[in-house]
């Protein structure tokens, strides 16, 4: 698999969590939830897909893959552990900011790391 990255790992989450409340998920509900075009979304579909994180059946609707599902899970749990733990840090950081340092932190942790976060320890 190639090397996930804070970008990819946005969209994971975003598909991941849009999937908990509706069984199908669209690029136009991922596009409004992350704030971008659709065009965007299918060009990280298509690199999702090639990461065997993601599938995308006829119509549009995506589905993550076993590894996907699982990857993604053990992610927003080691993002919510961090994000919990950014104000005892005394950072000044608005929301948006503190979520994109978790996720970049989350994403360059060391394999073993986020095991351990996740509960895999």
């Amino acid at each position: 698999m190639a090397e996930l990255r804070e970008a990819h790992l946005r969209y994971l989450l975003a598909i991941y969590e849009l999937s908990r409340s509706a069984p199908d998920v669209g690029t136009q509900a991922i596009a409004k939830a992350l704030n971008c075009s659709k065009a965007s979304v299918t060009k990280m579909m298509a690199i999702l897909m090639d990461m065997n994180l993601l599938v995308r059946e006829r119509y549009g609707k995506i589905y993550l893959t076993d590894t996907g599902f699982l990857l993604a899970k053990d992610m927003l749990r080691c993002v919510e552990l961090i994000h919990e733990r950014i104000p005892a840090m005394g950072f000044d950081l608005t929301e948006e900011e503190a979520r994109d340092f978790v996720r970049t932190m989350v994403v360059n942790l060391p394999e073993h790391c986020r095991r351990r976060l996740a509960g895999r320890t």
